[in-house]
This record gives structure tokens, C-alpha cells and sequence, in this order.
């Protein structure tokens, strides 16, 4: 049979099973098609309740940290000598209304004054009373300096002022022969009487005012155990051939030598030096002096003492 003809008849015979197909379809009438699957949604959670932040406690429209509280005085002012090394103020402050007060800072106008809190946050109940100290650096300056603290609350903010007067240095007159012998017979007489007598005050008592350690060393102490006209009865402190301690040197400052020229400088005896201007000089003088007990065991005959 020719190719092309055997072609013709399948096709043909494709088409007739093909429309005889439809027509049973027809026929029989579409079968139904299954719906597709719904998506099944998750149930919609309504959202978590959150409460609304409590706002913090604000003051009345109007109202200023003067309505919280109280002070002592918004200024102060000191004057001290020179070559004082830091000048204290203390503020003293009350809450005056039924509301705690929180003081969450306090700060000075400069790096040199200082505002110290008694803790932070510090929390003032109502009618409470409390200090806030403020200390000035006041070394190597001269002048009048005049600074600021800042001191937030939580009701506002309140600005205190301090102001120091820092006195000129004053030039010593030279003492004469005659004048230092009159002086030397007085303290020999009374040993307290360079602590007491006019004369004598300006050079051996005001210079200690408000001074510790070092710098109570060099004002008081050094004028006689370092001066350039050191007596002979008054030793020189860094060759003492002796041993050094705590005891030692708290024993000479507080109760000096009976029949000497060196006074009590203790507060309780007399003398012009509180507890704690004792301890902090004891403390300059340990560090600042060392023991010398191997001198002490070599030198010959009994170890010498102060005088």
C-alpha cells in the first residue's frame, strides 16, 4: 500500500475516535470536579495588652525646686590665708513638702570645685535634713574665685555660689639679733609663749590654720627645724640618729618637751593643732622621713634624742 494513503487512514481514523469520544461525554454529562482544598487559616489572636508607661512624677505647672526645698543660704563666702589648700562650705538643705526629693547631681562650674553627696541618687524624704559639702581648691591661687554647683532634682535645679578671698602673702620683716635672743628667752621661760605671744603668733601659729600634712609641715614645722637660723637646742628632724615611728613623732607633736623649746601643739595641752591636723602631719612624717635606727646603733655613747 502507498505510505501517503496508510497516513491518510490513520489520521482519519483518529479524528472519528475522537468526536465519537466527545459525543459519549455529552452524552453522559461532565462528572462533577472536586473543589480544591481551602487554606485554613490560623485563628487570629487578639494582641497582648500592654499598659501605658506611668509617667514619673512631675512638678505642678509653675512649681520650682524652691517649693521642695529649703536652704540655708544660695551664697557663701570665705576668706582664707594664703597658700591655704582648699577652702569647705556646707549647704544645708530640708524637703519642706510631703513629696520625696531626688537629688540625682550636683556640679561644680570648674574642675577645682567639688560637691559631694552624701550618696547618688540621694533620696530627701519629706522634712528630712541633709548637708551638701562643696570643697574649693585654693593652692597656688590668689584672688577672689567665684564658682557655681548645679544641683538637679528631680524637681528642678537649683544653682548654689561659692566665693573664696584668698588673702595676699605677706612679706616677713627680718628679725634682728636682738629681737630673736628676747624671743629665745621668752620660749626657754615658756615654751607655749611662741604659740600664744603676739610676737610670735604670726610666724608659728596662723600658718597652720586649715593646713595638713605637707603643706602644715612647711608652714610650722619647717620654720624652726629648717630655717636658715635654726637654734642649736632645736635638732635637725632628717638626721635624728635614732629610731622613728608612729608613737615617736605623735608623742613630740602632741605633748612637746617639758624644758625645751618645743611646745604642745596639741589643742588639748595649749597648743594650736586639732586631732586631725596631728594624724595627718604624723603621716608626713613617716613617709617623709625615714627611720634611722642603723645610725642610732653605730653611733658612740647613748643615742641622742630630741630636743
Amino acid at each position: 500500500m502507498n505510505p501517503r494513503a496508510c497516513l491518510t487512514i490513520a489520521v482519519g481514523a483518529g479524528l472519528i475516535g475522537y468526536a465519537i469520544g466527545l459525543s459519549r461525554a455529552a452524552e453522559a454529562g461532565s462528572a462533577p470536579q472536586p473543589a480544591p482544598p481551602q487554606k485554613v487559616l490560623p485563628a487570629t489572636l487578639p494582641p497582648r495588652f500592654v499598659p501605658p508607661p506611668v509617667p514619673a512624677a512631675q512638678p505642678a505647672p509653675g512649681a520650682s525646686v524652691d517649693d521642695f526645698l529649703k536652704w540655708d543660704a544660695q551664697s557663701k563666702s570665705l576668706t582664707v590665708s594664703n597658700g591655704t589648700a582648699q577652702a569647705h562650705y556646707t549647704f544645708i538643705l530640708t524637703n519642706t513638702s510631703k513629696e520625696t526629693v531626688t537629688i540625682t547631681a550636683a556640679t561644680g562650674s570648674c574642675f577645682c570645685t567639688v560637691a559631694r553627696l552624701p550618696e547618688q541618687p540621694w533620696k530627701i524624704a519629706p522634712g528630712a535634713t541633709g548637708e551638701l559639702n562643696v570643697n574649693m581648691d585654693t593652692a597656688n591661687r590668689s584672688g577672689l574665685l567665684q564658682k557655681t554647683v548645679t544641683v538637679v532634682t528631680d524637681k528642678g535645679v537649683k544653682i548654689l555660689n561659692v566665693a573664696t578671698t584668698i588673702l595676699p602673702a605677706v612679706a616677713r620683716a627680718q628679725m634682728t639679733a636682738a629681737e630673736r635672743e628676747t624671743n629665745m628667752k621668752q620660749a626657754v621661760a615658756d615654751r607655749q609663749a611662741v604659740l600664744t605671744k603676739a610676737e610670735c603668733v604670726s610666724c608659728h601659729a596662723e600658718p597652720a590654720k586649715n593646713k595638713l600634712g605637707k603643706d602644715l609641715y612647711v608652714s610650722v614645722c619647717g620654720v624652726c627645724h629648717e630655717g636658715d637660723h635654726r637654734n642649736a637646742m632645736v635638732p635637725n628632724l632628717h638626721t635624728i640618729a635614732q629610731e622613728t615611728n608612729q608613737e615617736f613623732w605623735k608623742n613630740w607633736i602632741t605633748h612637746g618637751k617639758p624644758g625645751s623649746l618645743m611646745p604642745a601643739f596639741s589643742q588639748t595641752e595649749g597648743g594650736i593643732l586639732t586631732e586631725e591636723q596631728i594624724t595627718s602631719l604624723v603621716n608626713y612624717l613617716l613617709s617623709a622621713i625615714p627611720s634611722r635606727p642603723a645610725a642610732a646603733a653605730s653611733a658612740p655613747g647613748p643615742a641622742p634624742t630630741v630636743n
